[in-house]
């Protein structure tokens, strides 16, 4: 997708070492943005990961039937994701949605990551690939015949929140956060500056100062 974007590869790459999904979802928050964090239960694959990246929105429908030539939409998708995006993806069907080769295809186009809501196989590769991954479980059924995907430019629901081509995905251990494009620059400057007076509250702790008196200077807890 070429929207314009705020954030090269090297930005982002800065931003993961400095963001947690915690604190931008503190900061969405504090705007009105009360319903950006996924629903608790989607896990990383590999912890003590940061992902952010631009999603890159697909649609799942359920199928009962293998189709003549499988995986159309589906490779047409892993074709067409650019650099820097974040595969999003939701289904309530039982079949994996995403896999190793998957992760692979995309890893390898500069892609950085992946939020499938519903399940995934391959699971020991995809952790040695050490690519972010992130999931409601496992399943070792074959998508084929089960469900198709296919790209889109529209915002799709993932997990009880709207995600539309060019949102900012932050996800980590804690979970994975869904910043609009328009906030996106606003958001992370201030999550960046709450975590500096994050690190000015641990400190003064750390020398004694009470913690309501430091809450009361720095205004974080």
């Amino acid at each position: 997708m070429n929207t314009a974007r705020p954030y090269d590869t090297a930005a982002l790459d800065k931003l993961a070492e400095d963001l947690r999904s915690a604190l931008v979802s503190d900061i969405l928050d504090g705007l009105g943005y009360r319903n950006q964090s996924l629903e608790p239960g989607l896990r990383p694959t590999v912890e003590d990961q940061v992902l952010v990246g631009y999603a890159y929105p697909t649609v799942v429908e359920i199928v009962d039937a293998p189709p003549e030539v499988p995986y159309i939409g589906l490779l047409d998708a892993l074709d067409n994701i650019g650099t820097d995006e974040v595969w999003v993806a939701s289904t309530s069907s039982d079949a994996a949605i995403w896999g190793e080769l998957t992760s692979t295809a995309i890893r390898f186009r500069g892609a950085r990551g992946t939020i499938a809501d519903g399940y995934i196989r391959d699971t020991p590769m995809v952790r040695e690939m050490g690519f972010p991954v992130f999931s409601r479980g496992t399943s070792p059924r074959d998508a084929n015949g089960r469900i198709e995907q296919r790209r889109v430019s529209e915002p799709i629901d993932v997990a009880g929140v709207s995600v539309a081509p060019g949102d900012l995905i932050v996800g980590d251990d804690d979970g994975v956060v869904v910043v609009p494009a328009a906030l996106i620059e606003q958001v992370v400057d201030a999550a960046l500056a709450k975590s500096a007076d994050e690190s000015l509250f641990r400190v003064a702790v750390r020398e004694g100062m009470k913690p309501s008196d430091a809450f009361e200077k720095f205004g974080v807890l």
